[in-house]
């Protein structure tokens, strides 16, 4: 199976369009197509995926399967296969973000890692609180 890059990238090439095209009719940065496409971004988050097959009009099941979202195996998506005690829709998008978020985190040391800890700690504590109080 070809990567999430190379599968854009045919396509693009296919309707003879530039990147800066793609992205227009997407809705998203041209550098964000480039590092898909070069595979220096692995991970694009959904509605990027669900942006770019949609403007090239391929079903978004087939870029969700290229990124790992989905599995040929019974298309349980892979946060779902990776977090299966995530049981609502809601948590399972919010880990995405959280995921995503981390992954454009690139520069980020260990200890900017364990203060990030700390502070989701936190606020879940907070919202816990405040969920109490209701």
């Amino acid at each position: 199976m070809d990567s999430l890059g190379e599968t854009i990238k045919d396509r693009r090439l296919g309707k003879g369009w530039s990147k800066r095209a793609l992205a227009e009719k997407a809705g998203i940065s041209h550098s964000e197509v480039h590092r898909i496409e070069t595979g220096e971004r692995t991970n694009p988050s959904v509605p990027v995926l669900n942006a770019l097959a949609e403007a090239l009009g391929i079903p978004k099941d087939d870029l969700l399967l290229a990124a790992g979202y989905k599995s040929d195996d019974g298309d349980i998506p892979m946060i779902e296969r990776v977090f299966p005690d995530l049981k609502t829709e809601k948590q399972q998008q919010t880990a995405q973000k959280i995921i995503d978020g981390l992954a454009r985190s690139s520069d980020m040391d260990d200890s900017d890692y364990d203060r990030l800890v700390e502070q989701m700690e936190m606020f879940f504590n907070y919202v816990k609180k405040k969920d109490d109080t209701k």
